[in-house]
């Protein structure tokens, strides 16, 4: 990869402004169609890498070792530990200055670094496969996931629910004058769940119909 190519990705992430705004569910449930359509592509570009009776999931974790693999044989640059270290230190930033990087009532040290860590490993994943993107097929599944990023949004990961796999992104959201996280499950057609950041995927709140249940394996 070229020193123009590598400082391109670089620009790119340094240009996200992670987890913010804040939107209202209606402004969230808004950019529900543009989310779908960037999961199911990402959910595609992954699954030419899924072994049988395998996980998409585990799928994107293998692909991450592959990638840097690929590219320590081709003699690329390292590119993906600079990427690591630009996302951790603008998603920091973004939790602690937007959401209590030492503790309030809206999110916990701990939580923020949570956040701020699976940024750094999604921008990793990113570089290291753009890095060798031709020789793996020419489709680098993780830039949907930064793009949803560049949406100001929190990605996570995909989980089971009702034995199907399907990918969570979390949308940082103003409820009732309060932060807190909307929790959207690819398919969903609004968001129907919150939670708060320290919460993850538990102790969801449904949204308007309060008998609506939800839990994940």
């Amino acid at each position: 990869m070229t020193q123009t190519n590598t400082n391109s990705q670089i620009s790119k992430l340094q240009s996200i402004k992670y987890f913010t705004p804040a939107r209202s569910i209606a402004e969230a449930n808004s950019l529900l169609p543009k989310v779908s359509d960037l999961v199911e592509k990402y959910a595609n570009a992954l699954a030419p890498w899924k072994k049988d009776n395998d996980t998409l999931q585990h799928a994107a974790d293998s692909l991450w070792d592959l990638a840097r693999v690929e590219a320590l044989n081709s003699n690329k640059s390292n590119t993906w530990d600079s990427a690591w270290n630009t996302a951790w230190k603008e998603a920091s930033s973004a939790a602690r200055n937007n959401y209590g990087w030492y503790g309030s009532e809206f999110i916990s040290g701990e939580t923020a670094r949570d956040a701020a860590r699976d940024a750094a490993k999604y921008a990793a994943r990113y570089a290291a496969f753009e890095s060798v993107k031709e020789k793996l097929g020419g489709i680098n599944p993780f830039e949907y996931v930064i793009e949803l990023y560049s949406m100001g949004l929190k990605p996570t990961y995909f989980r089971k629910i009702d034995e199907q796999e399907k990918f969570i992104v979390d949308f940082p959201l103003i409820a009732d004058a309060k932060k807190v996280i909307g929790c959207y499950l690819h398919g969903d057609k609004e968001i129907s769940f919150t939670h708060q950041w320290i919460d993850y995927c538990t102790h969801l709140k449904p949204v308007g119909n309060t008998e609506s249940k939800r839990s994940f394996s």
